[in-house]
């Protein structure tokens, strides 16, 4: 019976440091999850998409302290090593976490947030090592494969699974009714909805430096480039009184004949009628939001067979159209690459990313993307003069990506040599 009971326990205490190993996993995804409710408050939910990340970046961190244990031939301390770091990673969690919270200026350049991240690794490395307690003239050797080891699979953790998604706020819920939009109506109803905009357009006042407005939402399945056109027309209008003489263009399958569709015709008639009216001394601001990619962009209404908008033919728009000075934002993936084809001496062209770059912020339900929010929600309701309001928001999209984790989107500026004096005018008045 004693032989029996022995070899029971010999049995099962293997599996018990492996318990405790996973149970310390568990945690330190628990403490991610808190933290980062901590910081974005409630309203949120967990990830289902959030949950495989983290899985997918603990398994690498595991196989790497494997390789590591490997080759300096300390498999013994894998159980107790997997423990002890991911134990120390969620205390580090909740402190990086609230330190973005309460010091957020600390993320605002790359260097601060190397610093941390540095801070970070060493704090790691130095628990491996002194867990690995070999001999001096073992140390170094044993230290040093570690730390090697560790810091190449922590960057392939932190590059390829973030697990900055574990909390989420949840996009708007797609109705399990799901009525198709009637195509036909929807171009039937183009004419009145572009003539009942046109109509109402406020005249150009001689002598006067009036704003002349265009916002216009490219993808019709992400509600956020709709609300992105209402919220954007809002602050021209307070900004520059652009309000009467604003059209608005979007594509939306919940709202599809809330306004004009953004296809390539309303697009150029809506510059031509811009055109028509804006007078010499006069601006007009031109404001696209979508998905995009190099020297596209997209005017995505599946159901009504649209086609995307390419940089050549939009300046050809732009030529055509007789528009005058004009701000010029794209906001989209690749939309750098536009500015070759659209800039001009008096037009100032912004873009929220370089041309080989990606943009952030894309999803239904959001009210703003990462750029629009930070150029015209932060920087333009307070900077009137969007050439200032661009570098504020350089410098806040900068922030949420270097704290992301992101690759950096660059958002982008072209000035042209002529349209200082109308943006003064502007100002001015």
């Amino acid at each position: 019976m004693e032989s029996t009971e022995s070899l029971t326990v010999e049995h099962k205490s293997p599996a018990r440091p492996a318990l405790v190993a996973l149970a310390a996993i568990l945690l330190s995804w628990l403490a991610e999850y808190a933290a980062q409710v901590g910081a974005f408050g409630p309203g949120g939910e967990l990830s289902l998409w959030g949950v495989q990340v983290a899985v997918a970046q603990s398994a690498v961190v595991v196989a790497g302290l494997v390789i590591g244990l490997a080759l300096v031939r300390r498999m013994d301390l894998l159980a107790r090593m997997v423990t002890l770091l991911f134990l120390l990673v969620a205390v580090l969690n909740l402190a990086l976490w609230t330190l973005f919270r309460e010091a957020p200026q600390l993320y605002e350049t790359e260097a601060g947030v190397s610093l941390i991240r540095n801070l970070s690794h060493l704090v790691q490395i130095a628990l491996l090592v002194w867990l690995l307690r070999a001999p001096p003239r073992q140390w170094l050797r044993a230290g040093l494969v570690m730390a090697v080891v560790f810091l190449g699979t922590k960057e392939v953790a932190l590059r390829w699974f973030s697990v900055d998604e574990l909390y989420v706020f949840p996009d708007a819920a797609w109705a399990e009714d799901y009525t198709p939009v009637d195509v036909e109506a929807l171009y039937a109803a183009q004419d009145r909805l572009m003539g009942e905009q046109v109509t109402a357009l406020a005249p150009q006042v001689p002598g006067q430096t009036d704003v002349f407005a265009l916002a216009l939402g490219g993808t019709e399945d992400q509600s956020v480039f709709l609300t992105e056109v209402e919220n954007v027309s809002a602050i021209l209008d307070a900004q520059y009184g652009a309000g009467a003489r604003t059209l608005k263009l979007a594509n939306s399958h919940d709202h599809p004949m809330r306004y004009p569709m953004a296809n390539r015709a309303n697009l150029a008639r809506a510059l031509k009628e811009i055109g028509q009216r804006q007078g010499a001394e006069d601006l007009a601001f031109l404001f696209l939001t979508s998905h995009g990619k190099e020297d596209l962009f997209s005017l995505d209404f599946a159901e009504a067979g649209t086609t995307d908008l390419t940089a050549p033919e939009f300046r050809q728009m732009l030529d055509d159209s007789g528009i005058g000075p004009a701000v010029i934002v794209v906001s989209a993936c690749h939309s750098g690459s536009f500015i070759d084809d659209i800039a001009a001496p008096d037009r100032l062209v912004i873009t929220a990313a370089r041309g080989d770059r990606t943009s952030f912020g894309c999803r239904d339900g959001a009210e703003w993307t990462e750029f629009g929010e930070s150029f015209f929600d932060k920087a333009l309701r307070a900077e009137p003069d969007p050439r200032n309001a661009f570098h504020v928001a350089v410098e806040d999209v900068t922030r949420k990506e270097l704290a992301d984790e992101l690759t950096p989107s660059l958002p982008q500026i072209s000035e042209g040599s002529e349209i200082g004096a109308v943006l003064d005018r502007v100002l001015a008045r």
